[in-house]
């Protein structure tokens, strides 16, 4: 079956966790502009958490990601199967 694939613009903030060894900083902001398959915004996060980690370059149990705005940009066609 085929799902629609959209672009989205994500801005997001992201800090230090408390259980990581890093010293906590403030919070820094993020930007990403990508493809989900997904109008969901929990969907979206799902879809996208690992280029959001691989973007600030911290693991998944090294930094809080908050979500703060998503923007759905349009349909930009399916997946193949």
């Amino acid at each position: 079956m085929k799902k629609p694939i959209y672009r989205v613009l994500v801005d997001f903030e992201y800090r230090n966790n408390k259980r990581s060894n890093y010293i906590r900083t403030h919070i820094k902001n993020g930007f990403i502009d990508t493809f989900a398959l997904s109008k969901d915004k929990d969907d979206i996060y799902n879809h996208i958490k690992n280029k959001l980690f691989r973007q600030i370059g911290k693991k998944e149990g090294e930094v809080d990601i908050k979500i703060t705005n998503i923007e759905i940009e349009g349909r930009y066609g399916e997946t193949n199967g």
